[in-house]
């Protein structure tokens, strides 16, 4: 009888023992899982960084030069060349463009223009419908005594920055017509579409 009796004892031990162990499991249980969801919730609730919007594009964009706000004397004028996102969403541009004069059967006159490090290049973002711009510079002292061989330009030629294709803008000017006669300078793409004072 006393061995059923100790037998009996250490069954009950051994059960509460089990118990024990098994309510300090699911507590681990619970606890990692509750932890797991939480960090999961902070996770989707931390806020993400908006993309940046696409690369403009010569397709996105479309270039003219606005003659209401030339600037300049002796010699040398300024113009805003303005390039205008016609994309149906915002996008994004940086540095130099490439412009060229061509008559009006596209062939190019004289040299590309060479770039003007007045301002340090900054990512500048086009609104859909907006317009940012370069400072284009004219020398027409250089096309008018250095012997350079003007002819009409009826078009200006340029690349966006970062792009190979181009956009042809109206614009009726006296080009040089000889190589190594820089007569054009342009800056980086600037922000807004006025001529930088």
């Amino acid at each position: 009888m006393g061995g059923t009796t100790l037998q009996h004892q250490k069954g009950t031990q051994m059960i509460t023992r089990v118990r024990r162990t098994v309510a300090a499991l699911t507590g681990v249980l619970a606890l990692g899982i509750g932890s797991a969801v939480w960090a999961t919730s902070a996770a989707s609730a931390a806020p993400t960084a908006a993309a940046p919007p696409p690369v403009c594009t010569a397709g996105n964009l479309s270039v003219w030069v606005d003659v209401s706000q030339l600037s300049g004397a002796a010699g040398t004028f300024a113009f805003p060349l303005e390039l205008t996102n016609i994309s149906g969403h915002a996008c994004r541009t940086f540095g130099f463009p490439g412009v060229s004069a061509t008559n009006a059967s596209l062939g190019q006159l004289g040299d590309a223009a060479g770039r003007s490090n007045l301002f340090r290049a900054r990512v500048v973002t086009i609104p859909a419908g907006g317009t940012a711009h370069a400072n284009l510079f004219y020398g027409s002292a250089e096309v008018n005594t250095s012997g350079c061989k003007p002819k009409a330009a009826s078009f200006i030629k340029v690349f966006p920055p970062d792009s190979r294709r181009s956009k042809l803008g109206f614009f009726s000017f006296q080009a040089c017509t000889l190589k190594h006669h820089p007569y054009l300078r342009v800056t980086v793409v600037r922000p807004g579409p006025h001529l930088d004072a």
